[in-house]
């Protein structure tokens, strides 16, 4: 019988820790993949389906039900949160009324309810422009059509010589010279763009507001659809997130602004991705 030296018995011990390690690393490796791929897939469908509903809209509804489809074999939850997205996009740009100047008749006259006032840049000196100030106005005609609602103000910084000056600072300053009760005003004023109100107001609003269920936006006319959606979207996905209760937008209101048209949906696309 052969008797390995102590020098051999020593070298296979090393190998067979090498060896232990090796295969950890391998086993470890192996297991992590499918989650990398399973996100990355994920993103991928997700950003192919927002190309598609800004390039073809209405048209492309096989499209994007073929990729829905595809995000819930991977992910349920998220797959079924992207479908109401675009379900969503297509109501809003084919079906919803786009109310002038005042809340419509019919939503909650309670707590429940958040008027949500999107924010527009402020002069250089950090005064606000007409078209702030007649989203104001609307705001304030719907605030006394619904005098149990809240009132949220949204945006920041946007005056270039007047860095302590926001958006939503100056709104809620006019507001209160207005006479709404300031019990009843909510702020947010760290947000540069639309996407960022949605998530910064969902903030707050879950944070400090728990009677809250749903928001109304305002804003101008030709700003409603993209509003809309973009807030619905954020505060679908950040419900998801935070294993939340939606907050759901349930109605509109916007000031005429006077411009023609309104905001592309290949615009409105930008804000989902």
């Amino acid at each position: 019988m052969y008797n390995m030296s102590k020098e051999e018995i020593l070298w296979k011990k090393i190998f067979k820790f090498v060896m232990t390690v090796v295969v950890s690393l391998c086993l470890s490796f192996s297991f992590s993949i499918p989650v990398f791929a399973s996100e990355s897939g994920e993103t991928d469908i997700i950003n192919e389906m927002i190309s598609y509903y800004s390039t073809y809209q209405s048209t492309a509804k096989t499209d994007i039900q073929r990729l829905v489809e595809k995000l819930k074999a991977l992910n349920s939850t998220k797959g079924e949160e992207w479908e109401k997205i675009m379900k969503y996009g297509d109501y809003v740009n084919t079906d919803m009324n786009v109310n002038v100047d005042v809340l419509p008749d019919g939503l909650p006259n309670d707590d429940s309810l958040c008027i949500t006032v999107l924010g527009f840049a402020l002069n250089d000196d950090g005064i606000m422009k007409d078209e702030l100030v007649g989203r104001l106005q609307t705001a304030l005609a719907s605030a006394q059509k619904y005098p149990n609602a809240y009132v949220a103000v949204t945006g920041g910084g946007t005056a270039k010589n007047n860095p302590n000056a926001t958006e939503a600072d100056q709104m809620a300053a006019w507001i209160i010279a207005n006479r709404l009760d300031e019990n009843r005003l909510i702020v947010e004023n760290k947000s540069k763009s639309t996407v960022q109100n949605a998530q910064f107001t969902y903030a707050i609003l879950r944070e400090k507001y728990p009677t809250l269920k749903s928001l109304a936006i305002v804003t101008s006319d030709y700003h409603v659809q993209r509003g809309c959606l973009l807030y619905y979207s954020q505060l679908l996905l950040s419900a998801y997130d935070a294993g939340d209760n939606l907050l759901d937008v349930i109605s509109n209101a916007g000031y005429k602004a006077g411009h023609e048209g309104y905001e592309s949906i290949s615009l409105q696309a930008m804000g989902l991705k």
